[in-house]
């Protein structure tokens, strides 16, 4: 017997003339994030979608990849019956032994997506809540019931399922265009790129790090973050390393309080350029304000002034608490906790809170930055690729 689930999505119902774009965006990523758990099969109807993969597929793992496909509102494994009463009581009879018992309370929850089926959904709920107690003994409660029976009726069948499994809604990955997400080491900017992820976002990322050769870049924690933030969708993205060493060298001599913020428009000028290359038109990063000293009003006002493309700060008005539950939940925070030489962390001492742009100026005046830009372009850019083999 094949998986069946159906699949409600929220905010693409309220999609205009392009909702068929959304759907099929939708359809294309749950057959990505499912592709090696077996051939699925994404139906679509009128108002949701069926996804059926064969029996072999483990159903553990192909609800945990649904429970992060953006766009969907929640599933439910389900039964199928014809459209026909004495069919849907069937179904619904072989679906409560086991689970609705005489120690269980139980209500059975019906709504007509087709409204030319020739029984109210109320009429429904009383008939076919009738034989599921005349199997089951069980008490029916309406109001804080046990277990929920839900039939759907649509105009190819009727759909009963029991567990509700909730997604975590959104636009679909891929809807909303490309943006460059920029890695740090912590915990902070994972998240920043999920969240923009779950507007549709498709993202590549880049890291300016200090690592002395090209293979502990290819090993470096940096590209199993990035590995993981995609691993749910099993969707590519490029990864950009780029080394700080050029510019590390061009500020060995000079002290300046503005050295952080600095090397930050320096990371954003950068990100500019490959931004555009890669046909991305917005950046991310994990900024929120006041966290660090580089993250005041004041410092994210001049930094903001070295991008020609969009900012977005997904957590800025979040706390550090509710952006480390966040990174548990999706996976990187274990990996963001390791330890790792990172230069923005080098620049953190005794840091201007509250940068005068001239002042910042003058310092990349002195170390010659649009040189160093070009020759970190030129010769210190390193493009892993993150990549999900097909089966």
């Amino acid at each position: 017997m094949n998986l069946t689930y159906i699949v409600h999505y929220g905010e693409i119902a309220l999609k205009g003339r392009n909702r068929l774009q959304f759907e099929n965006t939708l359809i294309n990523n749950i057959r990505k994030a499912l592709e090696d758990l077996g051939e699925p099969d994404v139906q679509r109807y009128h108002s949701y979608l069926i996804v059926e993969l064969t029996e072999a597929a483990p159903a553990t793992q192909v609800e945990a990849r649904l429970r992060r496909v953006f766009g969907i509102a929640y599933f439910a494994p389900i039964t199928r019956a014809s459209w026909d009463i004495d069919a849907i009581g069937d179904a619904a009879v072989e679906m409560a032994k086991g689970v609705i018992t005489p120690e269980t309370t139980f209500r059975i929850e019906t709504t007509r997506g087709d409204k030319r089926f020739p029984i109210k959904s109320f009429e429904v709920d009383r008939i076919v809540g009738a034989r599921v107690v005349e199997t089951t003994q069980a008490p029916v409660d309406l109001t804080h019931p046990d277990v929920t029976l839900s039939i759907q009726i649509y105009e190819d069948a009727a759909y009963l399922f029991i567990q509700k499994i909730k997604g975590p809604n959104g636009l679909p990955l891929g809807s909303s265009g490309r943006v460059l997400s920029l890695f740090s080491g912590g915990i902070d900017s994972p998240v920043a790129a999920h969240l923009m992820m779950k507007r549709g976002c498709r993202p590549d990322f880049v890291h300016f790090h200090l690592l002395p050769n090209a293979q502990q870049v290819r090993q470096s924690k940096i590209v199993r973050m990035a590995r993981q933030v995609m691993m749910p969708h099993r969707t590519s993205a490029s990864l950009f390393m780029v080394s700080s060493a050029p510019f590390e060298a061009a500020m060995a001599t000079v002290q300046a309080k503005e050295t952080t913020v600095v090397f930050r428009r320096f990371i954003m000028r950068i990100a500019n350029v490959i931004a555009q290359k890669q046909h991305a038109t917005a950046l991310v990063t994990g900024e929120s304000v006041g966290q660090v000293a580089s993250q005041t009003l004041q410092n994210i006002n001049v930094i903001a002034r070295a991008s020609e493309l969009p900012v977005l700060r997904p957590l800025v008005g979040m706390n550090k608490q509710e952006i480390i539950r966040r990174a548990k939940d999706i996976g990187t925070y274990d990996i963001s906790i390791e330890p790792y030489r990172d230069p923005c962390s080098i620049h953190a001492r005794n840091p201007a809170t509250w940068a005068k742009l001239d002042d910042v100026r003058e310092v990349e005046a002195a170390v010659e930055i649009e040189a160093l830009i070009e020759e970190t372009l030129a010769d210190h850019v390193n493009e892993v690729p993150i990549r999900f083999e097909r089966p």
